[in-house]
């Protein structure tokens, strides 16, 4: 599953024999897109508690994101401040 800002979207990837797929759009092992993850650093940011983001995600996407998800990727956002 992919999260995007319109919700969560099921990739098809397809299994090949010996050669591996990698797509220009979509970064391999990519959860999310990069759009939903500087929501989620901007809502940290802000002064949401990381629990309150957790329920907004659910709420906005219809998935929840773990603490520990957004745990770090506030600890990249801190490595570029």
């Amino acid at each position: 599953n992919l999260t995007t800002t319109s919700g969560d979207v099921t990739l098809k990837v397809p299994k090949l024999k010996g050669i591996s797929f990698e797509t220009a759009i979509i970064e391999r092992y990519r959860r999310r897109e990069s759009s939903v993850e500087e929501a989620l650093i901007e809502m940290y940011l802000a002064g949401v508690s990381v629990r309150r983001v957790e329920d907004i995600t659910e709420a906005l996407w219809g998935s929840k994101v773990s603490p520990s998800t957004i745990s770090e990727l506030n600890k990249k956002a801190y490595v570029h401040i």
